[in-house]
C-alpha cells in the first residue's frame, strides 16, 4: 500500500566532468532524480549503468511528500571491486548539512543506507539495463519501507526517479 510519495528534481549531465548546461528540467511520477539538457553532447562515465554521473536537485521543479531539502546533489561512480559509491550532499530543510556515502553492488544483498555511521535503514539493488535501476530500502526487522526505481533519458541527460513509500 502506498502511503506517500515524492517528486524530486536533479540535473546534470551523466557524465564526470560537467559541461555547461543551456536547459535544467525535470519531474518525476513519485520521486524524481533528473538532469537537463546540455549543451553538447557527453560520454557516459559507464555505459553499462548510465546512473553514474554528478546530479543536482532542482527543489523548484520538485514535490514532496515532506519538506524539500534546500539544496542536494548526488555524484554516483564505479568505486571498482564490483562497487557502485554514491556521495549525496547538500542542505536539509532546516539549514543541516547533508552528507551521505554509501557503496553497494547490483547482487540483490542488503547495504546500509550510510557508510559512516550506523544505520536502520538498507537498500537491495538491481541492474535492470543500463538506462534501470531498481532498489527497494529495508527496515532493520526486515520490513520494505519503499520502492524505487531511476530511469535515465534516452540522451542520457535526464534521471528520473520514482519512489512509492509502504506503510
Amino acid at each position: 500500500m502506498i502511503t506517500s510519495s515524492n517528486v524530486v528534481a536533479y540535473t546534470g549531465t551523466g557524465a564526470q566532468n560537467l559541461k555547461p548546461l543551456s536547459y535544467m528540467s525535470f519531474l518525476a511520477a513519485v520521486c524524481l532524480l533528473a538532469a537537463g539538457n546540455a549543451s553538447a553532447a557527453v560520454e557516459p562515465p559507464n555505459s553499462k549503468d548510465l546512473t553514474q554521473g554528478k546530479w543536482e536537485l532542482q527543489a523548484a521543479k520538485s514535490k514532496f511528500c515532506k519538506d524539500a531539502p534546500q539544496h542536494a546533489a548526488r555524484e554516483i561512480f564505479d568505486a571498482g571491486w564490483g562497487l557502485i559509491s554514491v556521495h549525496w550532499t547538500g542542505t536539509d530543510v532546516k539549514g543541516a548539512p547533508i552528507d551521505n556515502r554509501y557503496v553497494y553492488r547490483y547482487d540483490g544483498q542488503k547495504y546500509p543506507v550510510d557508510i559512516l555511521k550506523p544505520g536502520e535503514v538498507s537498500i537491495t539493488w538491481k541492474l535492470v539495463s543500463p538506462s534501470r535501476v531498481e532498489f527497494v530500502d529495508w527496515s532493520k526487522d526486515n520490513k520494505m519501507i519503499a520502492e524505487n526505481v531511476r530511469i535515465v533519458s534516452d540522451d542520457g541527460q535526464t534521471m528520473t526517479q520514482t519512489t512509492k513509500f509502504s506503510g
